[in-house]
């Protein structure tokens, strides 16, 4: 947006040191390419509605004939994704006005039509050459220095430091002004969200200074303005890790209300959309990238949610979240702050990012694992005397295994032992194709050998088994659709390489 000002300004002033002959026949052949885009608009909407043809096609058509001439392909990393920065703030008259309250990547995969957001939390203890203090305060610290700069300026700072935090190209940023929430969600009128647990919030920040409660119950809740902007700000009952993962589900909410025919099929809702954004959105994608964007907005993409955190057990996959990398600091080492530092940080070495750059490479780059989400169980079967005799305990490696599967997300539904022995670790799959999870899986756990299970069929079941579409069903419907066994050569393994919860 700021680059698309320069280049008007540069316009403009070249602009009026030239003359430029206007005639009748120019104008006339504006008028009359603005009538026609307004005929098909209104042809196009008149179909929809009366449901001549088909949404999903006319649409992708539609977008597709105009962005033949107009777009411009957005930048891609290594892995072809898309990366984009979000940051939600308060302008200027709030109280607590350009800090950074929600700080948000995103990683678009056209192929798989899934975007990755990892929320990363207000209170994490960052430094930089002129810098060491939470990263919600980058932004704000940096605007103060030099109000006069543009916006890319205040925003390099926090920029620049996710880029090293991730490892991660991010070429584009977004910066949102919280009564955003609000209009856009005034503009499509609700949204409906499954909140997952009660808030009951007395000390929620009303707009004198003080505080009001805001209390909203478990349930599938149907959502005006004002209670979807408390939704995604409310904390002090809960936490900044359940808060972020409010935010991405409101978020979720709006693009998927957004993307129903009868608004992308109303004129007054669109123009109303695109005020708000106009007026509450600061970004450096241009308006020819925004429109290749476009081409892919028939269908709402799958959208997966993370958050590091601090919330992290060892004893139980049950109890251990994903993606906890970060600890809670001593308030007496850090001048009684609240703060977050990353696992295997030092006060020698407060940037050490290893096992989150390990987390996010997964989940933003290998993200066929999270779309496919199969059921995993895992087994020990490690024999007692081959792990003594080489020094190690033969007991709990399948929780182990579990607890670190899933602090990087994968679906895992269950432990259990197992008395036959093998000699190589084993991934059973069964009814479907889960080989992109496998795959992804061997960078985690030493995977020797892969099997799969022929998928039924109620052709194969008749010929082969014998089994009914019915029985056919059960034996799908089972609670599991890989199974891992960890065998002796596992212990092989961390002789070599120690177990590590966080790599």
């Amino acid at each position: 947006m700021w680059q698309d000002f320069k280049t008007k300004k540069v316009w403009e002033n070249t602009y009026s040191n030239t003359t430029k002959k206007i005639t009748f026949w120019s104008i006339f052949k504006h008028i009359l390419v603005v009538v026609c885009v307004c005929i098909v608009i209104c042809l196009w909407v008149y179909l929809v509605k009366a449901e001549k043809i088909k949404f999903p096609s006319i649409w992708r058509a539609t977008v597709n004939i105009i962005s033949e001439k107009f777009w411009e392909e957005m930048q891609k990393d290594e892995y072809w994704n898309v990366n984009v920065l979000l940051i939600w703030v308060w302008w200027d008259g709030h109280q607590w006005w350009y800090l950074s309250d929600t700080i948000i990547v995103a990683s678009w995969n056209q192929e798989l039509w899934a975007i990755t957001m990892i929320s990363i939390p207000r209170d994490l203890y960052v430094k930089t050459t002129w810098y060491v203090w939470k990263i919600n305060w980058l932004f704000a610290r940096w605007y103060g220095y030099n109000k006069e700069k543009s916006i890319t300026w205040w925003f390099e700072a926090l920029w620049w430091k996710l880029e090293e935090m991730l490892w991660l190209e991010i070429p584009y940023y977004a910066v949102v002004d919280f009564q955003w929430f609000k209009e856009v969600v005034d503009t499509i009128w609700w949204v409906e969200i499954n909140v997952p647990y009660t808030i009951h919030d007395t000390t929620y920040p009303d707009e004198h200074l003080w505080y009001e409660t805001f209390h909203i119950s478990a349930w599938i809740q149907t959502l005006d303005w004002d209670t979807a902007l408390k939704y995604a700000r409310s904390r002090h009952t809960t936490s900044d890790f359940s808060r972020s993962q409010r935010q991405q589900e409101l978020i979720k909410a709006i693009v998927e209300k957004v993307l129903q025919k009868e608004n992308l099929t109303n004129i007054d809702t669109l123009r109303e959309l695109y005020d708000t954004y106009t007026r509450m959105v600061v970004t450096n994608i241009s308006s020819k990238e925004m429109i290749w964007a476009v081409k892919y907005a028939s269908n709402p993409p799958k959208i997966i949610s993370f958050g590091l955190n601090t919330y992290c057990t060892y004893s139980s996959y049950k109890l251990t979240d994903a993606w906890c990398f970060l600890y809670n600091g001593n308030r007496d080492a850090f001048n009684g702050l609240s703060v977050m530092i990353p696992n295997g940080w030092t006060p020698s070495n407060i940037s050490f990012y290893d096992y989150i750059r390990n987390f996010a490479s997964f989940v933003l780059h290998d993200q066929w694992y999270l779309v496919e989400n199969p059921r995993i169980i895992v087994r020990n079967a490690i024999e007692k005397s081959y792990a003594s005799k080489n020094g190690k305990s033969p007991t709990w490696w399948a929780m182990k295994v579990a607890v670190k599967m899933k602090k990087y997300w994968f679906n895992i539904v269950g432990t259990e032992n197992s008395s036959d022995p093998y000699e190589y670790t084993t991934a059973v799959v069964y009814w479907d194709d889960y080989s992109n999870t496998v795959n992804i899986l061997q960078k985690l756990i030493p995977v020797t050998v892969v099997k799969t299970w022929q998928i039924l069929t109620p052709e194969l079941a008749w010929e082969e088994l014998v089994l009914s579409e019915e029985e056919i069903q059960e034996e799908q419907d089972l609670w599991y659709d890989i199974e891992l066994f960890i065998w002796n050569d596992f212990i092989d393994y961390i002789k070599q390489t120690p177990f590590s919860y966080e790599k």
